[in-house]
């Protein structure tokens, strides 16, 4: 669910925590109990509404018969076998406490207690001041030999170097890599995960993972100017133009949500490397700040269609701010814990 909020929000939400209504907990189904059949009378046919299914199902083949509203019926004279129907394709949930609308699949890739948080200062679309290219994932630096976990399950597409074949703009990019295609789709389409610059590569080509395994050990190889794990989101093709904001899709810390955006100019162009942050109004809370993407070489996400992203916001009442021009255009917006907000800022407005 994206969430345009506005000022009048915020008088709605005095009377109301915002973290507590910021939890979303799938409902539990319910389970109709048993007809007692009448000593005379064949017992009633048994319906079953959709709101008596599971609002989130297993990975596990559901029967189709099951999807749909079912009354009693005579059996037919000559029953002929039913005809194999493949299981249909489920979507998983997003992880606990999160809504069904968010894409919050992704776990960690770093072990807890590591540095479990993205790099700050070089985040998806930027360029860090300018002086590197425009980014295509983000960093997690940790040392050198430090475990990789598969932040999802999936199958194992590329596993070892890149140095004959380019998985980015150019051979020995990351070095040693692992891209993994995960094994559930987002809006029909696949989704890979790039684990890049990494010492060792501890699985195979086509072998099944699952989230939290065990793949590979931190390094340096490729490009790497120093020990850190590169990590990418790409959508619809294992191809380094077809990447997505990670930040988008790693499940945030508890009481924590993100705030994606769009600033744009007053004719709708898009503002590239606007400098943005966002001050908690409400309550005292840490620096967060990052640049609108550095141009079109990167891609926004499909429905909320951003160029700004800001992860691990504890939640609460925001006034995102761009300064530009000697002048600052501001939004408010509430963040809610493991939920995405989205804000847009017109510059010249």
């Amino acid at each position: 669910m994206l969430l345009l909020i506005t000022f009048s929000l915020f008088l709605a939400a005095c009377q109301t925590s915002p973290v507590a209504q910021a939890a979303v907990i799938p409902a539990t189904a319910v389970t109709q109990p048993t007809a007692v059949p009448s000593p005379t009378l064949p017992p009633p046919a048994i319906v079953k509404s959709a709101s008596e299914q599971p609002t989130m199902p297993s990975f596990a083949a559901i029967d189709p018969d099951d999807l749909v509203t079912k009354t009693a019926v005579p059996p037919a004279p000559s029953p002929q076998p039913p005809t194999p129907t493949p299981p249909p394709t489920f979507t998983p949930p997003a992880l606990p406490q999160t809504a069904l609308d968010e894409h919050y699949w992704l776990r960690r890739p770093i072990p807890e207690g590591g540095t479990v948080w993205t790099d700050k200062a070089y985040p998806y679309g930027t360029t860090r001041g300018g002086t590197l290219d425009t980014h295509h994932g983000v960093e997690f630096y940790v040392p050198t030999g430090t475990e990789i976990l598969a932040a999802a399950s999936g199958t194992v597409r590329v596993a070892g170097t890149d140095a004959e074949t380019a998985y980015g703009p150019q051979t020995n990019f990351y070095g040693n890599l692992v891209v993994i295609e995960l094994d559930s789709q987002w809006n029909g389409q696949p989704i890979y995960n790039v684990y890049g610059h990494l010492s060792q590569v501890l699985v195979t080509v086509g072998q099944h993972v699952n989230a939290q395994d065990l793949i590979a050990f931190s390094g340096a190889t490729g490009v790497a100017d120093g020990p850190h794990l590169h990590f990418e989101v790409r959508q619809g093709q294992n191809s380094y133009d077809a990447t997505r904001n990670p930040l988008l899709w790693l499940w945030p810390f508890p009481d924590r949500g993100t705030i994606a955006g769009r600033v744009t100019f007053a004719n709708g162009a898009l503002a590239y490397e606007a400098p943005v942050r966002a001050v908690r109004v409400d309550a005292p809370s840490a620096y967060a700040a990052t640049t609108t993407y550095a141009d079109n070489t990167v891609n926004a996400d499909t429905e909320l269609n951003e160029n700004f992203a800001l992860d691990d916001i504890a939640a609460g009442y925001y006034e995102v701010i761009v300064d530009t021009g000697g002048k600052k255009y501001k939004e408010n917006v509430w963040v809610y814990s493991r939920r995405t907000s989205f804000v847009e800022i017109v510059i010249g407005e």
